[in-house]
């Protein structure tokens, strides 16, 4: 069995170019290509005690399974090779809360700190590589799928998201590469002359291209709050550790799901998914006072508990890290045959917020500061001129000598300003709590500019879990967004329920479409997006009810 030629070294000591590590036979450029996002497999089922994890979020198994093989089958009629592109976020290593018993703490020498006991393990490789062997443990279906389409010589392509940044360890992915193998073989999967499975496997630490077909990437490097500061090496000194192990250097939008969104999920499994933190606070608007109350409580422990483990400053002993990275994007920029490309794709990420003391008391604090202001702003505004108006009226020749006159305007004013307040708090609360979406727009943004960089005609990303397909500017290609598998509800489920899970790309020769898999019926169907409407201020202020943004242009059939 071929060894992942980066896994015998330390995490600091890489195959020269991490996206090229663990990859056998070349995969052909001819494929048809289905990519997938944002499952979120986290511990899964648990025999023993026959329940899933509070934290899971994918109880989809044999739905992907059957869309596995749907795929093997219309690839046999096709007669053609398959490439099933992972892009992030398919395991969720951050929800990965429970401890290992007292046995596998002793076969695997790992210790428990405290904050360990009370969060769930830390980052580090081979507690990492625990929490692999619990997804695979507690997902037989999903991998026996996978082993599957590699018993059938198509290809695997994982690209590293948000929530499993902690495929970057090389002995994860040894232990993920072993394990499908194993099934593989356990199955009898494989052909007599078939190269091992092992072999049509490929981990991509950031993009995967095609030249002149399609440009693939999870997205999460565009919002601030999910972004990695040094995406080639995104780890911390060993100082940072107790022990001097290398931890993953998790962005401020980790650190909210591992100290604050898991607890709110343990005590509620059935709250709203988030995938920003801007969004937690946005919904933290609609509670009740009760729910503020019990909010503020995780809130607050949260912040104290996360900035305890931030740097002071922001290149607090991060110098080795960045030599690291740096050395890797010359790597990238000259075995990708991207040049410097590479460089100009890396500018396009999204400055990254850090994890300092600073940074982290300014993203909690901004968007409270953002809405008092905006409200005091427009109320001292609104004084002033309600102020001036009541003046004139006072002092205005033609009303002086009646008082009837007077009274009449001064009661206009009155209506006035009853009215007035009524629609300027109706419009300062919309304002506030409207749901929008700039990280969407965001990557719509990155995805025009890296297909005119690259020369591609598709975009693909996820992260943002919101199904999407639209033209690139010129008409010269698409731009889409694989979805989610999970639940994602919204205001389309009243046209179709569901109609925004099991959603997935594919492309073929160099179109790409978008599609939801219908497991009751074991085929693919097309996406049901609206056409976008862009109403204007008068109708956006009186219309009733929250609205919530679709970002969605139309799909085509088929």
């Amino acid at each position: 069995r071929r060894v992942c030629l980066s896994c015998s070294s330390s995490p600091f000591s890489f195959a020269p170019w991490p996206e090229l590590t663990c990859q056998g036979l070349a995969i052909p450029q001819d494929n048809d290509v289905y990519i997938v996002s944002d499952l979120h497999l986290g511990e899964g089922w648990d025999a023993g005690t026959m329940r899933y994890s509070r934290l899971e979020a994918f109880f989809y198994d044999a739905d992907f399974r059957n869309f596995v093989r749907a795929i093997i089958d219309r690839q046999r009629r096709r007669r053609k090779p398959a490439t099933l592109v992972l892009n992030g976020d398919v395991f969720d290593f951050l929800a990965m809360v429970r401890l290992p018993d007292e046995l596998s703490l002793k076969s695997t020498g790992i210790r428990l700190t405290d904050v360990e006991q009370e969060f769930g393990l830390g980052n580090t490789q081979e507690k990492s590589v625990w929490k692999m062997d619990r997804i695979i443990v507690g997902h037989p279906k999903f991998f026996l799928a996978l082993a599957e389409l590699l018993g059938e010589g198509h290809h695997l392509v994982f690209i590293r998201g948000n929530h499993d940044a902690e495929m970057f360890w090389p002995a994860v992915r040894q232990r993920l590469m072993d394990a499908l193998a194993q099934i593989v073989e356990d199955e009898d999967l494989g052909g007599p002359d078939m190269a091992p499975a092992i072999d049509r496997i490929e981990f991509r630490q950031w993009f995967y291209t095609e030249p002149g077909r399609f440009y693939i990437e999870h997205g999460n490097q565009y919002e601030a709050s999910n972004a990695f500061k040094y995406v080639l090496n995104p780890t911390l000194p060993p100082e940072y550790h107790h022990n001097r192990h290398i931890m993953m250097d998790y962005p401020i939008g980790s650190l909210f799901i591992r100290y604050l969104y898991n607890k709110m999920k343990l005590l509620d499994p059935f709250t709203t998914h988030f995938v920003t933190l801007e969004q937690y606070i946005h919904i933290t608007h609609h509670h009740n006072f009760m729910d503020l109350l019990r909010t503020g409580t995780l809130h607050f422990p949260f912040f104290f508990r996360a900035i305890r483990e931030a740097r002071v400053f922001e290149e607090q002993g991060m110098a080795p890290i960045k030599e690291e990275h740096t050395e890797r994007m010359a790597s990238l920029a000259k075995t990708s045959g991207l040049d410097d490309k590479v460089y100009e794709l890396e500018k396009l990420m999204s400055p990254h917020v850090g994890t300092t003391k600073y940074n982290l008391l300014k993203e909690m604090l901004r968007p409270v500061a953002r809405g008092a202001l905006t409200f005091f702003g427009i109320a001292l505004l609104s004084i002033l001129c309600w102020m001036w108006i009541f003046s004139s009226i006072q002092h205005s020749a033609w009303v002086e000598h009646g008082v009837l006159a007077k009274a009449s305007m001064l009661a206009i004013l009155a209506v006035l300003t009853v009215v007035g307040l009524f629609l300027a708090f109706s419009f300062v609360n919309r304002a506030l709590h409207r749901a929008s979406d700039p990280v969407a727009r965001r990557l719509m943004d990155r995805a025009e500019r890296i297909a005119e960089l690259l020369d591609v005609p598709n975009i693909a990303m996820g992260h943002t879990h919101t199904a999407d397909l639209r033209p690139l500017k010129g008409g010269a290609g698409a731009f889409a967004n694989s979805g989610t598998w999970i639940p994602h509800p919204g205001p389309w489920d009243s046209i179709k329920p569901k109609a925004r899970q099991f959603t997935f790309l594919t492309i073929r020769g160099d179109r790409m479409k978008l599609h939801r898999w219908n497991d009751p019926a074991r085929k693919w169907e097309p996406v049901t997006l609206l056409d976008e409407y862009h109403p204007t201020t008068l109708e956006r202020l009186l219309a009733e009810g929250e609205q919530r943004p679709d970002h969605q242009g139309s799909a085509e059939e088929g």
